[in-house]
């Protein structure tokens, strides 16, 4: 016997996502819970009664239990839906750049050629190959947004192939829950734009987070925007699913109503732990993003001295907040993913001096987050290059990195070897163009360095002073910032690995052996080197 509680039939899901997979569910009972055992919504064909948490299973038909044996899904539980998986608030000095063979535009321009070649040839395991190929597996929440966004143009036999794609992409290592929760929420932001091109956007969303699909965790469901799940009701002829989704809108708007009494309190000089006691009893967890984003964009104001105050304010509580676990990681990055999606949606609706107002003001709110630990570098990169907010996001998260060097610096841009690479000589050639040894050193400590960065760091330093006829400032640079921010043996080892690459410099500075000789011998004048370091063989001196 199965207790009365809301259920929600997959017509749902079928009715704006027809697929062979979405038919498979259509006589699977399933519910959306706010809470239940676990703290997150249920949207699956097993049920759970909302009322008493109790919970069974539907059996499922031949159909469909074909289709599990293929993709073979794995327990929600097991999901991770935080947009970044990252344990530490920026990059420690142990973090290995990451190394893509290729640039971020010409992996996209790749992955669109290989989409549409898999979607001709529904080869998933060559698919698979040829992605592992080009050797960009940071770029594949790229890629599963791409294949999302592609498939929804096209029938049903192309989703299904493309959620098979992306399971097999998933079992062999090649995508991570992060990615693909940063691939669907990047679709989540812009649906409404989506829906311009594709009339059944809001359904095709809502059924990716199918428990049989597999791919995201489904109590997503739950959070997704309020417009959305507006537009899922509204296509739905009168009865139980629409019923069910109706009651859902309900109690979301009934928790935000209660939030934003709960946030002007808090502005008004009220107490955080109010708040912590209101979403204890109120016990939606899933609609804890929503505090997030509340509090951000009830905080934004004409008025800058105002908006200064109410930011100071919405920080500490969203701090206090997490320390308290009242605010999970998911709800942190969730909510502050939709106010960069709040940039891309209020464009057109305000003025250029209004718009900028927001921009700024929000990048402030961005940047404090950063700062009290609240969102970790990573996240910056990663929203940054998927374009999170579009433009307006990407300006947002540009200024936000540079107002956050200790945190960011080493993650700008794509995060890539070869970036890390570019802020490395650009940072020499500034120290060259004006001599400023301390504005160098605030460079290097933002750069978070490891030992054998450090080394690198100068004997590109002491080869560009060479080069430019300018041994004498390299010197200088190393001396003044000696125990600031590099060692002696580390500037030991940078003459070391000078010595050891004479001979490839040689080709383009014939000089080369000349000048390291002279640097050496001044090397040991200033102490930096010792008399033991001098090792005379013939042509070469360290």
């Amino acid at each position: 016997q199965v207790k009365p509680a809301i259920l929600l039939q997959t017509q749902v899901l079928h009715s704006a996502f027809p697929t062979r997979l979405a038919m498979a569910e259509v006589c699977s009972p399933v519910c959306i819970d706010h809470h239940g055992p676990t703290g997150r919504p249920m949207l699956d064909d097993d049920f759970v009664d909302v009322e008493s948490g109790s919970s069974g299973s539907q059996e499922r038909g031949a159909e469909g239990g074909q289709l599990h044996r293929q993709i073979s899904p794995r327990p929600a539980s097991l999901h991770d839906s935080r947009l970044v998986a990252c344990a530490v608030p920026s990059p420690a000095c142990g973090d290995a750049p990451e190394a893509p063979k290729l640039e971020f535009a010409e992996f996209r321009r790749h992955a669109c050629q290989l989409a549409e070649e898999y979607f001709l040839a529904r080869d998933c395991r060559d698919m698979v190959a040829s992605i592992s190929l080009l050797g960009c597996p940071t770029f594949h929440d790229e890629l599963a947004s791409l294949l999302l966004r592609a498939s929804m143009d096209r029938g049903d036999d192309t989703r299904e192939a493309v959620v098979l794609l992306l399971n097999a992409l998933v079992t062999d290592g090649l995508l991570t829950d992060p990615q693909m929760a940063r691939g669907f929420e990047k679709l989540v932001l812009g649906w409404e734009d989506l829906q311009l091109d594709v009339p059944d956007a809001p359904g095709q969303l809502a059924a990716l987070l199918s428990a049989r699909v597999g791919l995201l965790d489904r109590g997503l469901f739950a959070r997704l925007p309020e417009g959305l799940v507006q537009k899922l009701v509204v296509g739905l002829e009168p009865g139980p699913p629409r019923e069910a989704l109706e009651k859902h809108l309900a109690a979301l708007r009934e928790f935000k109503a209660g939030m934003d009494e709960r946030l002007a309190e808090v502005l008004a000089g009220g107490a955080a732990e109010d708040v912590v006691e209101w979403l204890s009893r109120a016990d939606k967890a899933s609609f804890h993003h929503e505090v997030v984003l509340g509090a951000c964009l009830v905080s934004l104001d004409d008025e800058d001295a105002q908006f200064q105050e109410r930011r100071r304010v919405v920080l500490c509580l969203l701090a206090h907040l997490s320390s308290n676990y009242s605010l999970t990681d998911v709800d942190i990055q969730m909510g502050f993913s939709r106010l960069l999606g709040s940039l891309q949606h209020t464009g057109g609706a305000l003025t250029s001096e209004l718009q900028k107002t927001k921009r700024d003001q929000v990048t402030s709110l961005f940047r404090g987050a950063v700062e009290h630990e609240l969102l970790p570098a990573e996240f910056l990169k990663s929203v940054r290059r998927m374009r999170f907010g579009g433009s307006e996001g990407v300006e947002v998260i540009r200024n936000v990195e540079r107002q956050t060097p200790m945190h960011s610096r080493r993650v700008w841009g794509s995060g890539d070897a070869r970036h890390f690479r570019q802020e490395v000589r650009e940072s020499i050639v500034e120290y060259f163009d004006a001599h400023n040894a301390q504005e160098l050193g605030r460079i290097v400590e933002e750069l978070h360095l490891s030992d054998q960065e450090q080394t690198m760091f100068i004997r590109k330093l002491l080869v560009t002073g060479m080069e430019r006829g300018e041994a004498e400032a390299a010197l200088d640079a190393a001396e003044a910032l000696l125990g600031r921010c590099w060692t002696l043996s580390e500037v030991r080892g940078a003459f070391v690995e000078l010595r050891d690459v004479q001979e490839d410099l040689v080709l383009d500075f014939p000089r080369c052996r000349e000048c390291a000789t002279d640097l050496v011998f001044a090397a040991v004048g200033r102490g930096l080197l010792e008399q033991q370091d001098l090792i005379c063989d013939g042509a070469n001196i360290v």
